[in-house]
């Protein structure tokens, strides 16, 4: 190791100091399984988004709460970074993705 770890743990800007704005994205797509642990539960998640784009879930923020939604389509707010040329999203807000379709059901 190099020893070139600064020691505020934040993002690296180069100057040791936080970034004033992050930029938020909005992503929407199919929350997706991307790791499983040794007894096949979910341990990491992407969106894939409607144009075709993976976004892989940080774990921090609320990533780990899109657990409950694999298959679902969503709606994330978060800061995306780029690192080994994925594609990165912390998610701060999500919602259930809604359709644009009329509320009408074919049932009657």
């Amino acid at each position: 190791m190099s020893g070139h770890m600064p020691g505020t743990g934040g993002e690296r800007d180069g100057k040791g100091v936080k970034k004033p704005r992050s930029k938020m994205t909005v992503v929407r797509g199919v929350v997706i399984p991307t790791d499983w642990d040794e007894h096949g539960n979910v341990v990491a998640l992407a969106i894939s988004s409607n144009d075709e784009k993976e976004y892989i879930v940080d774990n921090k923020g609320k990533g780990k709460e899109l657990l409950g939604l694999i298959r679902k389509e969503v709606e994330v707010r978060g800061v995306i970074t780029e690192e080994d040329q994925r594609k990165i999203i912390r998610v701060s807000k999500y919602s259930l993705a809604e359709h644009s379709e009329p509320e009408e059901s074919f049932s009657s």
